[in-house]
């Protein structure tokens, strides 16, 4: 904060220093919405907003120390990328000493949430363990440590035996935990026998995280309460059982877990599945009640179609994401009788005539998401057009994302609106969002180097969609971005 643009000019024309006129209590309240960093730059601006400035910040009840707050960097920033962070860039000592210093002064009765996110491994075991002391101790219901890799190394190469160790034992000689949401990146989870301290566990996310057969059995069988539980990355557990009517899991994905070979799900009302990119052959087992929402991204192309034909079989499937790739989707498909959303990722060998296959086998279809990220789709274009004989009477919304006008798109996008008798909105952007698992989104900028601007899409590409799509008779409102 510049000191000069806080001065103003009183009536006899000499400068007055109006904000320090302002009630402590309003300057408390001001300091109290900024990031730690901006506090400490703005305190050093006069000398008696130090102990105004730090006020706040000593009875917040919800705490983040990350590089943000100390360092003014966000990872979450376009220019930033958590693979692109190097622990030599950044101060440990620095680091720590903030974090200690406000711990240390820190005199509210309750802290609400805590989040650590920086370089730190098992060296810093004793630093971490007296932390996550503080949070327990002030009741903390949520816990978020994003450790990141204190050295370079290849995604699939992380030295996981240098990984944090989350102290369990710690939590068991504390007070009742407290804890409903547990967030850990780069840790070990291994709770011992009869642990009962996570036993109001709502949420639990585990990003590159160790966790074997045993420990992620005892988490599934000990938290009843668990509502939401994500494995992105992790290794150890080769076999994710899921059972029991008094489990309360009603959110599960498993994203990049290669190590497990077996998913069961029975007797558990689990809502929302998401598989992605897991291990080839994964043995896949859900009895009833089935999810009404799955977002399936294989990493063996092979098994789709024995999944696709256990998925038609699930009563009350509503909503289904996909990504299909070097594979035709068959013409043979079972009937998806209660789809009303249907999400397609169409990567490199993926046709055009799959998506129509899918919406034939799904009559009640209400919504049709396809993202086109092909480099040349094959000339099916009599394939698509032998479509057109067949009506869809409840597909009421389409988008098509990644659209580059190709001739293959054109007729693909002819041959919805001549199937579809109550569509009302077909949206065709050349860009997008694609869901990639885990929920994290990406920007679609197209699938070539040349189509990463929307100059050719300005200068030729929407006018020949628009001089395509005028010739079809549809009751439809086109929208082309």
């Amino acid at each position: 904060m510049d000191k000069d643009r806080i001065l103003a000019t009183d009536e006899e024309g000499e400068s007055k220093d109006w904000i320090n006129e302002l009630p402590d209590c309003i300057l408390v309240s001001i300091f109290s919405l900024l990031t730690l960093k901006d506090v400490v730059v703005t305190t050093m601006v006069s000398r008696p907003w130090r102990h105004l400035g730090l006020q706040p910040i000593l009875t917040r009840v919800n705490l983040e120390f990350d590089l943000a707050n100390i360092f003014g960097i966000n990872v979450r920033d376009d220019d930033y990328d958590e693979d692109d962070l190097f622990a030599e860039d950044f101060s440990k000592q620095v680091f720590v000493r903030w974090v200690n210093k406000v711990l240390q002064l820190h005199h509210g009765n309750k802290v609400d949430s805590f989040k650590v996110e920086f370089f730190f491994n098992r060296e810093s075991t004793t630093i971490l363990d007296e932390w996550i002391r503080f949070a327990i101790t002030k009741g903390a219901q949520v816990l978020d440590l994003h450790l990141y890799s204190c050295t370079y190394s290849l995604p699939d190469t992380e030295e996981t035996e240098t990984f944090y160790d989350f102290p369990c034992w710690l939590l068991s000689e504390l007070n009742p935990s407290p804890l409903k949401k547990l967030s850990l990146a780069r840790c070990l989870l291994r709770p011992p026998p009869d642990f009962d301290r996570f036993n109001q566990l709502t949420t639990l996310y585990l990003y590159k995280a160790v966790v074997d057969n045993i420990s992620l059995a005892r988490l599934l069988s000990d938290c009843l309460l668990l509502e939401s539980l994500t494995l992105d990355g992790c290794t150890g557990a080769t076999d994710l059982i899921v059972g029991g009517p008094s489990l309360h899991l009603n959110d599960l994905r498993v994203v990049n877990c290669t190590d497990i070979e077996r998913v069961d799900i029975s007797l558990a009302k689990v809502a929302y599945l998401e598989l992605v990119d897991g291990r080839p052959n994964l043995h896949l087992s859900i009895k009833p009640p089935h999810p009404a929402r799955i977002y399936y991204d294989p990493m063996d192309y092979n098994d789709l179609w024995d999944t696709l034909t256990q998925f038609g079989s699930f009563l009350g499937l509503e909503t289904l994401g996909m990504t299909v790739a070097t594979w035709r989707i068959p013409q043979n498909l079972p009937m998806f009788r209660d789809l009303k959303k249907l999400d397609l990722h169409l990567f490199n060998g993926a046709d055009l005539v799959g998506p129509l296959n899918l919406l034939n086998a799904a009559p009640r279809l209400e919504e049709l998401v396809v993202t086109l990220l092909v480099d040349n789709f094959s000339e099916n274009q009599q394939q698509t057009q032998s479509f057109s004989r067949i009506k869809h009477d409840h597909l009421r919304k389409v988008k098509l994302q990644a659209f580059r006008s190709t001739p293959c798109e054109m007729e693909f996008a002819i041959s919805i609106l001549q199937i579809t008798t109550k569509l009302e909105i077909m949206e065709i952007d050349p860009f997008g969002k694609l869901y990639m698992g885990g929920g994290a989104w990406w920007d679609v900028l197209g699938v070539n180097v040349a189509y990463l601007s929307n100059s050719y899409w300005e200068e030729k590409g929407r006018s020949l969609v628009q001089e395509k799509l005028k010739e079809v008779k549809t009751d439809a409102q086109i929208i082309i971005l």
